[in-house]
C-alpha cells in the first residue's frame, strides 16, 4: 500500500517498511550524530554528523551576488547547529544561470562571497562551508526565459522542457572552454574563504546530462571516456587549488532512474534497477583526480522528483511507496561507501522521515552506509534541527518539514524559494503573490 507519512511510533514505521519490502537502519541511540567527521586527506572536520544540502533560494542580486535574503538563509543555516553547510548552486558562466536570481561568482563580486563565507563561519562557530559550482545546461534561463544549453537530444527531457527536435546542441568547442571556468571559480571560492568547491554532477544539469550522452557524436559523447570527459576535466582544473584546508567535492548522482539510453546508471533491461558498473568506475576516477567529499543524490527533480526527494504532496502521486524511495537513497549511499570508503560521503533522503530522521540517520552511520547525514527541505523549514536533535529537548515535530513541495512549487515559478509553512516571514507572502494574485 502506498501511503503518506502517518507513523506515530517507531513500530509503525518499521512495520510498514517491512510490508513494502525494505529495511530502514534504525538506532535508538543517536549519540553518533554528535561525532565530528574528518574529511578524507584534509585537516577539515565537521562540527557533527549532520549537514545541510545545497538548498537554492533563487534570490541573488542581478550581478549574481548574494542578496540580503540569501544572507538571511545563510545566517539561519549557520545558527542552526549543522556540522557542515553546503552552499547552494553558483554558476561559473552567466549564460548558465537558471534565473536572474541564481548565484554567479566572478571577480567583480568576490567580496560579497567573502562576506557569505565569513558570516557562515562566524555564526556556526567554524563549521566547514562548501560552495557548489555548476552549469545549469538545459535548465538555463539567464533572463528568466528559457535558453537551454543541451548536450544531446533526450526525448524524455525535451518533452519536459518543450525543446524541439531541431534545437541546436552545444558544440565541443563550447565544452572545451568550461574546465578553465570551473578551475577559476574554484580558485575564487578558495580566495573567498570557503572550505571547498563542489563540481556539481547530478539532477540532469549539464555534467550529469553528459553522462548519458550515448547518442552524441564527437569528444563528449558515445564512449564512457567521452561522456565523463567534461566532468573529469573540470575536477582536474579545480583540483589545482586543493590542499589540506580546501577540499574538492561533488554533489553526485550515480543514477538517473531513466530508461537507456536517456539515463545514466540504469540497468538496460530494467531501468528501475541500478547498474553500478559505470557509476563505480566514475566514482573511482573522481577520487583519483582529487574528489574527497561527496554529497550523493539520485534521479532528477525535472523528470522523477519522487526519486531524489520522496514527498507526501507534489506534482503527481508517486508510483511507489515513499519508504521504498527513502530506502533506495540510503542503500545507494551504502553501496557507494562500501565501494570507495576513502571518499567522505554524505547520505540523503532523511527529511521525509521527520521525527524518525535522527534514528534512521544514526542507524545508517552506524551500519557504515555514510559518514554523515544531509538534510535539504528540512533546513528550509527547520534550520535549527541539528541544534535541537543534539540538545536536551530533541527534535521538535511541530517544526518539521511536511514534504508538501511548496518550496519546489515556488522554484518552478522562477520565484525566490523557501518554506511558506514554517518560515512564514517572508515566504508566505511571496507564495501568496505567486499563486493567489491574479
Amino acid at each position: 500500500m502506498i501511503r503518506k507519512f502517518n507513523y506515530k511510533t517507531k513500530e509503525m514505521l518499521l512495520e510498514h517498511a517491512d510490508e513494502v519490502g525494505v529495511r530502514l537502519p534504525f538506532s535508538d541511540d543517536i549519540s553518533v550524530l554528535a561525532n565530528r567527521v574528518k574529511i578524507s586527506d584534509t585537516d577539515i572536520e565537521t562540527k557533527n554528523s549532520m549537514t545541510i544540502h545545497p538548498m537554492e533560494g533563487f534570490d541573488s542580486e542581478p550581478d549574481g551576488s548574494p542578496s540580503e535574503l540569501t544572507m538571511r538563509r545563510i545566517r539561519r543555516f549557520a545558527e542552526g547547529g549543522a556540522g557542515l553547510i553546503w552552499c547552494e548552486a553558483c554558476v561559473v558562466v552567466p549564460e548558465a544561470r537558471t534565473s536572474i536570481g541564481q548565484l554567479w561568482i566572478h571577480e567583480e563580486n568576490l567580496d560579497s562571497f567573502k562576506r557569505m563565507a565569513e558570516t557562515a563561519h562566524e555564526l556556526s562557530d567554524g563549521a566547514p562551508v562548501i560552495l557548489q559550482l555548476t552549469h545549469s545546461g538545459r535548465v538555463s534561463r539567464p533572463d528568466n526565459n528559457p535558453h537551454p544549453i543541451i548536450a544531446y537530444h533526450n526525448p524524455l527531457m525535451n518533452e519536459k522542457f518543450d525543446i524541439p527536435a531541431d534545437y541546436p546542441v552545444a558544440t565541443d568547442e563550447y565544452f572545451d572552454s568550461l574546465p578553465e571556468k570551473f578551475g577559476n571559480a574554484a580558485r575564487m571560492a578558495k580566495e573567498a574563504g570557503f572550505d571547498g568547491a563542489d563540481i556539481k554532477c547530478c539532477h540532469k544539469y549539464l555534467f550529469s546530462e553528459l553522462l548519458s550522452a550515448y547518442t552524441r557524436e564527437g569528444r563528449y559523447g558515445g564512449s564512457f571516456e567521452n561522456r565523463t570527459r567534461l566532468f573529469v576535466d573540470s575536477i582536474k582544473a579545480a583540483s589545482v587549488w586543493k590542499d589540506r584546508r580546501f577540499v574538492i567535492a561533488s554533489r553526485f548522482g550515480p543514477y538517473d532512474c531513466m530508461p537507456y539510453p536517456w539515463g545514466f546508471g540504469a540497468d538496460r533491461d530494467d531501468y528501475l534497477k541500478i547498474d553500478w558498473d559505470e557509476p563505480d568506475r566514475l566514482y573511482d576516477i573522481m577520487y583519483e583526480n582529487g574528489v574527497r567529499l561527496v554529497d550523493m543524490t539520485l534521479g532528477t527533480p525535472y523528470y522523477n522528483p519522487h526519486v531524489n526527494r520522496p514527498y507526501d504532496n507534489g506534482g503527481y502521486e508517486p508510483p511507489e511507496d515513499r519508504l521504498v524511495g527513502v530506502s533506495r537513497l540510503i542503500e545507494a549511499a551504502g553501496h557507494m561507501k562500501k565501494h570507495n570508503p576513502d571518499i567522505t560521503l554524505i547520505g540523503t533522503g532523511y527529511s521525509y522521515l521527520r521525527k524518525f530522521a535522527p534514528n534512521v540517520g544514526a542507524g545508517a552511520i552506524l551500519e557504515g552506509k555514510c559518514d554523515a547525514v544531509g538534510f535539504g527541505r528540512m533546513s528550509f523549514a527547520y534550520p535549527d534541527f541539528a541544534k535541537d536533535i543534539l540538545g536536551e529537548n530533541g527534535f521538535d515535530d511541530r517544526k518539521t518539514c511536511l514534504t508538501c513541495s511548496k518550496c519546489t512549487a515556488l522554484m518552478r515559478k522562477i520565484s525566490c524559494t523557501g518554506c511558506p509553512i514554517r518560515d512564514r516571514e517572508p515566504y508566505l507572502e511571496i507564495y501568496r503573490k505567486v499563486f493567489e494574485e491574479k
